[in-house]
């Protein structure tokens, strides 16, 4: 028995009238606890270390109540990342603003501690790349979290 033929059994038992057919309409179901951190304290890392992220982020959390039919939560680890690493961080390593990529280290730094596979897979997607290759320039504020991840065996 698959999956969903188990979930439909299980909520027939249940009482529910109308199981749902497919994963996406069971989750459409799901109602979004506003309570928890969907992004794993990266979010409170990013505002608190990169003020000048805020902007990105209200706006993308502005975007996120704008879509309140959306079929799961949106404000995940990898769109905080994606949000400083397209706001922030690309224009600072480009126009040489020191003070701000600092900023954005002393945040890699943090969101690394976190130690969530999610948030490790998700800041990799984002910047690990980038950070290799730049590492000749920026690797000297590398704090250690940020010099282990980058210069580990590639896989």
């Amino acid at each position: 028995m698959g999956f969903m033929a188990f979930l439909r059994a299980a909520l027939l038992r249940r009482g529910d009238v109308e199981p749902p057919r497919s994963p996406v309409e069971l989750v459409r179901g799901v109602r979004r606890d506003l309570s928890h951190d969907y992004s794993l304290g990266v979010r409170d890392v990013i505002w608190q270390e990169v003020p000048a992220a805020r902007s990105a982020i209200s706006a993308l959390e502005d975007d996120e109540r704008v879509e309140a039919g959306a079929v799961a939560p949106q404000e995940n680890p990898y769109q905080y990342l994606f949000e400083l690493k397209v706001a922030v961080f690309d224009p600072s390593v480009w126009s040489g603003n020191v003070s701000l990529v600092e900023d954005c280290m002393r945040a890699f730094e943090r969101v690394l501690a976190i130690g969530s596979e999610l948030v490790d897979e998700s800041f990799e997607w984002v910047f690990l790349k980038e950070l290799r290759r730049r590492s000749d320039t920026l690797g000297e504020s590398y704090g250690p979290l940020l010099q282990r991840k980058v210069m580990s065996p590639r896989d």
